[in-house]
């Protein structure tokens, strides 16, 4: 394995290989869509989008931009479904998915609409790995992005997390063309992607402009060249970002009005509603889980050890190895390598801490560091070690595979060896309980015969939309039930809701998110009251 031998690893062939990849992946992620219900999240984005879609407003939610909103309400709409205004965007999302088979129908559709973005994400991961290290690399890039069990489960999710991690990657790559030659073409490009970035999601606000600054002072060859280059860019620079308001101005209907908190007329005003939502939000923080402990306000540690337990550790030793041997053979990963230090570090400063999806982003960037650095390797391994070199290198690969395929279809609460299938001890939310069992939840109900059940879901909202489900009683935060408890641990780990579980042990388990017991009268636990004021 001295070289690459060219008439293997052609362009063509790497491609038609990726594209089989993706298909793989895309199948996967397909098949879970019956399997999982709805997650909190979810109707609100449905309902939404298809406001927007069917009315051209946002009334309800205005805290995403509307692109991955829209695809995921198209193919709803298509099948028949309108919005009903309610004045919530939850509720109007619920409207739309309704009851049984219908429900799963609409819930398909709507998550469909999000497979685009997926492969989107999967383009820029090759044609940037490609750039990079070549046509292999950029086919072993799309290998290990395609098979990241967070990957496939937010792809398969009626958010806007795989909008931010196709178009971030998209703007770090357009850039990086842009800076070589600032034409025209390359130009409109990257307005474009930029201002559909800011349509996919508004941390793409921070997080592009932040990692072009980091891929360019990757680059930085001393002040007369910067001067020269502001010569050359500057002009095609104010063209791209008036290209980018255009676009986004385009995505939210050419509307013009006055925005929320202000009384000035604005073009697209519901963008700075959004802009002003986000910002409060991270201002008032948001109740979050991690290691054990419960937090109102993010932590600096919450991001590196949500991405420690939740990539597969193949990936991690792939992404350790060939930061290192980037680092001694000189290889080109500075720009990778940046794109991903800024988005953690910009997510590592938040107040906002609600999982592993908030820097989906960055997997782009390691799936293309780890595929220039497994293709030097494979390219320059030679004699008695080439050998081994493959060996070791497949065995990640195969673990990498095996530790997704064993989680199929739970790839939303996927935690790697490292947690030792205590995922609950690590992280909660949408690292683990999004409320996507409720029909496993409802599933074991009716299996063991229960008419009624004790419990605060977290996904309350599956109770006004979904299958069919046995009466429910709230849990008490003192108090288990005479009979059928069940206990989200989404819930409990985050809100300490019921607090009467304490250190005790689940009778059943209900895939990895739930907890279930089952008390005759009389043996019911409970934990003393503190002042009547609930520890809660």
């Amino acid at each position: 394995m001295n070289a690459e031998p060219a008439e293997i690893f052609t362009l063509r062939r790497c491609a038609l290989l990726g594209v089989v990849l993706v298909l793989i992946a895309a199948l996967r992620i397909v098949s879970t869509y019956t399997v999982l219900s709805h997650t909190v999240d979810e109707p609100i984005h449905l309902g939404a989008g298809m406001e927007f879609l069917d009315h051209g407003t946002m009334t309800g939610d205005v805290s995403h931009p509307p692109m991955a909103r829209v695809l995921a309400a198209t193919g709803p709409y298509l099948a028949g479904e309108r919005w009903t205004p309610t004045g919530n965007s939850t509720t109007e999302g619920l409207a739309v998915l309704g009851h049984d088979a219908h429900y799963d129908r609409m819930l398909s559709l709507a998550r469909l609409g999000i497979l685009p973005l997926f492969l989107l994400a999967c383009a820029m991961v090759f044609l940037w790995g490609n750039r990079t290290g070549g046509p292999l690399a950029g086919l072993i890039a799309t290998f290990l992005f395609t098979t990241i069990p967070p990957v496939l489960a937010h792809a398969g999710q009626v958010t806007t997390d795989m909008a931010a991690t196709a178009f971030t990657a998209a703007g770090a790559y357009a850039a990086l063309l842009w800076a070589e030659r600032p034409d025209g073409r390359r130009t409109v490009a990257l307005g474009v992607a930029a201002g559909l970035g800011m349509l996919a999601k508004y941390s793409l606000l921070v997080f592009l402009p932040g990692v072009w600054v980091a891929m360019y002072l990757c680059h930085w060859r001393g002040m007369r060249a910067a001067t020269g280059q502001l010569r050359v860019h500057w002009r095609p620079a104010v063209v791209a970002a008036a290209v980018a308001c255009l676009v986004i101005w385009a995505g939210f209907r050419f509307s013009f009005g006055p925005p929320g908190f202000a009384h000035v007329r604005l073009p697209a005003p519901r963008f700075f509603d959004g802009l002003a939502d986000v910002w409060k939000h991270n201002a008032d923080g948001h109740a979050s889980y991690i290691l054990g402990r419960r937090h109102h306000f993010g932590v600096w540690y919450f991001f590196p050890v949500t991405l420690a337990v939740k990539t597969p550790l193949g990936m991690l030793l792939l992404v350790g190895w060939s930061i290192w041997a980037g680092w001694r053979k000189r290889l080109r990963m500075a720009a990778p390598l940046a794109y991903c230090a800024v988005i953690l570090a910009i997510a590592m400063s938040s107040r906002i801490n609600l999982g592993v999806r908030h820097v989906l982003p960055v997997y782009a960037g390691l799936a293309v560091i780890a595929g220039v650095g497994v293709t030097m390797l494979l390219r320059h391994s030679a004699g008695r070690w080439a050998l081994q070199c493959a060996t070791v290198l497949f065995a990640l690969f195969g673990w990498q595979v095996i530790s997704g395929a064993l989680a199929h279809p739970d790839y939303l609460s996927y935690t790697n060896e490292i947690t030792g299938g205590r995922a609950e001890r690590f992280v909660s939310e949408s690292d683990l309980d999004w409320g996507q069992d409720m029909h496993r939840v409802g599933d074991f109900l009716k299996k063991v015969g229960a008419t009624e059940v004790a419990f605060t879901p977290y996904n309350v909202t599956y109770l006004q939309a979904g299958h069919a489900f046995p009466k429910v009683t709230l849990s008490d935060w003192y108090h288990a039930s005479p009979g059928w408890n069940v206990v989200s641990l989404g819930g409990w780990k985050v809100y300490n809701h019921p607090g009467w579980v304490g250190t005790r042990q689940p009778q059943f388990r209900i895939g990895r998110t739930h907890w279930a017991w089952y008390f005759k009268a009389g043996e019911e636990p409970s934990v003393a009251r503190q002042g009547g004021s609930g520890a809660h």
